[in-house]
């Protein structure tokens, strides 16, 4: 009868799945609850050790759950071992400790080559993030020369599961996995002010068969984001990643892959997600939108190669966006970031990237798919595309020249205006649009769609509303082998296409000649 109702209390203590929405320990595992080992649960006396020893004695002892029960429990940090299951009940709290000395090494919660490990709730883990920064004069916020790395560190892990917990005030990455293969990653909550510095949401990192669902994340920096910079993984491709039914809140970049861009990726999908806007009376927004800084993403989506990795095999479906400042940002540059291999710094490459059923409301700039002269993008489809955007641009800014920026950090305001309201393509090979349509806040004077250098363009179900005013409504220049379907517009431009240069050549449209501007000796060829 006591080993029954000892039994019983365990269980209450580390909580169940029922109404919560958390998840219970497997049935079965044994239980290890961190205030038989001397844990505290008043939120000041530190019980790294405490809670250490029950992951300890877990894992020796073949694996189960450790359970941080309703309180509230001080710690520096804590290791994470095989068949360890870290499950913190309703009302727990995980709180960092605000004191360096604590942190060896900088993480809160840490795991190396540990196999069959998670951490699930419904529980919540608070690093204290903000006693490790400052504030600049310019608004901003900076770190302190010391701090803690990643609240959560998962590195070179396997069959790793972040289910149903609640991440929140992270000092800098919240979550991280590096080197992983097999990753499950469900029902996380991310609560970071956006004024935090460097506060990614989730990092995936030369991981492979990573599967992130139904993350509700509201961060200062990206929110999901995969990366490539480690030496040690180079040899590891990032792949076979789905991130699927999302919502995200950011002031950086919500669905990012970038910057550092060292390895490979391939086989990447994202869909079912929704950006959302922060709200003027967003408690975790207050501090930004009282210094007066932006406080909508920089993208909605981001594909960049600038290290010389080479990203193959990329899908965003059915994404929608409120209030970001560009919607869609495809980048491929030479940054220099590839010699720390120890080879010359050459560009990667991008390569089959299909962006479908995409909508986006109050957009600043425009979306683009950009390279640098002598490399392209290559095979980059958008279709069922809507975008609204700003408008405003004068004939000034539609003559805008766009410098190269070979060598600049990567990202979708690195421009701010564009020469196109909407859509500029430079330096790009095989790029498709399908059934998309632009709709303009304010009137402006610029082309919709703008392709510089292109090769082997297609674009079938253009709809413009009438605010475009400018001369014409697409440029095109340098651009060959391009095929225009109908395009659907009450626009008053005089020309629906202005050709520019003289190396715009087997150019298809139904469009009238009338219609089409074009030096001596330029006339596109009728379907």
């Amino acid at each position: 009868m006591k080993k029954l109702l000892f039994t019983l209390l365990l269980f209450a203590a580390c909580g169940s799945q029922a109404e919560d929405g958390g998840t219970s320990p497997a049935p079965g595992t044994k239980e290890y609850d961190i205030t038989d080992f001397g844990a505290s649960g008043d939120g000041t006396t530190l019980s790294t050790g405490a809670i250490q020893r029950a992951i300890d004695r877990c894992s020796a002892e073949g694996g189960g759950t450790v359970c941080i029960p309703r309180g509230r429990f001080l710690s520096g940090t804590l290791q994470l071992k095989s068949g360890v299951t870290l499950h913190l009940a309703e009302g727990a709290i995980l709180l960092g400790s605000t004191k360096m000395e604590d942190y060896t090494p900088s993480n809160l919660i840490r795991a190396k080559q540990a196999d069959d490990i998670g951490i699930t709730g419904p529980g919540t883990i608070d690093g204290q993030g903000s006693h490790f920064w400052y504030r600049k004069p310019t608004g901003h916020y900076d770190h302190l020369p010391e701090r803690p790395g990643c609240m959560v560190y998962l590195e070179d892990c396997r069959n790793v599961r972040v289910e149903n917990v609640r991440l929140q005030n992270s000092e800098s990455w919240t979550l991280h996995l590096l080197g992983c293969t097999g990753a499950t990653v469900r029902r996380v909550t991310v609560r970071n002010p956006l004024h935090g510095p460097n506060t990614d949401g989730i990092d995936i990192q030369a991981s492979s068969d990573v599967h992130v669902s139904e993350c509700d994340i509201y961060t200062g920096d990206d929110a999901i984001v995969l990366k490539h910079r480690h030496s040690k993984y180079y040899d590891r491709i990032c792949e076979n990643v789905t991130v699927t039914g999302c919502v995200l809140t950011t002031t950086c970049n919500a669905l990012k892959i970038g910057t550092e861009t060292l390895g490979e990726f391939r086989n990447i999908t994202f869909r079912d997600c929704t950006v959302r806007a922060v709200g003027p009376d967003d408690s975790l927004a207050r501090i930004r939108l009282e210094a007066g800084l932006p406080a909508r993403a920089i993208s909605g989506i981001s594909v960049e190669s600038v290290d010389g990795s080479h990203i193959r095999d990329v899908r965003f479906d059915n994404i929608e966006m409120e209030e970001v400042r560009a919607p869609i940002f495809v980048r491929l540059a030479n940054r220099g970031a590839g010699d720390r291999k120890g080879r010359p710094k050459v560009p990667g490459s991008i390569r089959n990237v299909t962006i479908s059923r995409v909508s986006a409301g109050s957009a600043w700039y425009a979306s683009s798919i950009t390279a640098i002269p002598g490399y392209a993008v290559e095979e980059v489809t958008l279709s069922d595309i809507r975008i609204t955007t700003a408008g405003g641009g004068d004939e000034a800014l539609a003559e805008k020249s766009v410098d190269e920026r070979i060598e600049s950090y990567p990202d979708a305001h690195m421009w701010k205006e564009l020469p196109a309201s909407a859509l500029y393509v430079r330096h790009a090979r095989g790029i498709g649009f399908d059934g998309i349509r632009i709709s303009l806040e304010g009137t402006d004077r610029r082309p919709v769609l703008i392709c510089d250098d292109v090769r082997d363009f297609r674009m079938e179900g253009l709809k413009a509303d009438d605010r475009s005013e400018g001369e014409a409504l697409i440029r095109l220049q340098e651009t060959k082998g391009a095929l225009f379907g109908p395009i659907d517009t009450e626009s008053p431009c005089p020309y629906l296409f202005d050709l520019r240069g003289t190396g715009c050549t087997d150019i298809r449209t139904e469009c009238p000649s009338s219609r089409i501007k074009g030096p001596a000796g330029t006339t596109p060829a009728q379907i």
